[in-house]
């Protein structure tokens, strides 16, 4: 039993005429009686019985067609939707991205929607740890993702932009009156960070120890917005990304650092020999042709 069989039985039911259905279906009317005598044969029944120049059908051809409609409707449809889900205009597109990013992915879809008019496209959205972003990528779990680099041979990406780290004091801190701090002056404070699973706790650590500090650190937690919380509550102070401390909605202020840090490089990332639909490899361009959002998306929350 193919595929085709079962279309060849199912338009003959319909019809109830071979020549009519073979019309139909762009195949001599003698092909279409051997089709349907092999499916009879390897069914064990009749499906058909003549009547003049017509056919009709029998009770267990009546029987087996209800699933053979069914099965072919959700083919159809699966067909259809998967036409949807590979469409430049309609297509599913699925991202990651760090936490830091939240804002920006909506603003960089939004500039997407305004240049290209593919308001059709529907999105899934993933907010993930550094770690995990890489994991559902390498499962085929998420198209693209914003991301700092991967070193993995198998992850290609482009570089979209930067975060300057600054540091987030509560409001009624001394240094909330500062424009500027020095990191070396922070020896007694106590701090809060990002927990050990963040990529990006290795690069605050790093930057602790390029200023020759040992922190005294009091929370640890996943996400930016419980690390605002708890700044805002005075349990401490915290480097963060500048695009993730969003001091307006948090009892914080933000502080410049004086000192010669790194920016984390931002990259959009996707899987080098994975197969990629039309919508996923027109948003990726568009991200990677516009060059400086990531910067622009900065300009307009300052």
């Amino acid at each position: 039993m193919n595929l085709q069989q079962l279309y060849y039985f199912k338009t003959i039911a319909e019809l109830e005429h071979y020549t009519k259905a073979s019309q139909q279906l762009n195949i001599s009317q003698s092909s279409l009686s051997h089709s349907i005598t092999d499916l009879e044969k390897e069914l064990g029944v009749s499906l058909f019985i003549r009547q003049g120049r017509n056919v009709k059908l029998t009770s267990c051809g009546s029987f087996f067609l209800d699933y053979v409609t069914r099965s072919l409707d959700i083919l159809d449809e699966g067909r259809s939707r998967l036409q949807d889900f590979i469409s430049p205009e309609n297509g599913m597109i699925s991202l990651s991205f760090l936490s830091s990013l939240s804002g920006f992915v909506p603003f960089l879809i939004s500039r997407f929607f305004q240049k290209t008019g593919k308001v059709q496209n529907h999105f899934r959205f993933d907010q993930l740890a550094t770690h995990t972003i890489e994991e559902h990528l390498l499962a085929g779990e998420t198209d693209l993702a914003f991301t700092t680099p991967f070193d993995h041979e198998e992850i290609a990406s482009v570089k979209i932009g930067s975060h300057k780290t600054i540091l987030v004091v509560p409001k009624d801190h001394p240094l909330a009156s500062q424009k500027s701090v020095n990191l070396t002056t922070l020896k007694g404070e106590t701090f809060i960070t990002y927990h050990p699973q963040c990529q990006i706790r290795s690069y605050v650590d790093q930057v602790f120890q390029s200023v020759g500090i040992t922190p005294k650190i009091s929370f640890e937690a996943f996400h930016d917005s419980i690390i605002l919380g708890a700044v805002a509550a005075g349990l401490g102070i915290a480097l963060m990304p500048e695009a993730a401390a969003d001091t307006s909605n948090y009892a914080t202020e933000a502080v410049v650092i004086e000192n010669d840090i790194p920016v984390r490089d931002i990259h959009i990332a996707w899987m080098k020999d994975r197969y990629m639909t039309p919508a996923v490899k027109n948003f990726r361009n568009f991200v990677i042709e516009s060059g400086q959002l990531l910067e622009d998306y900065k300009k307009l929350r300052d």
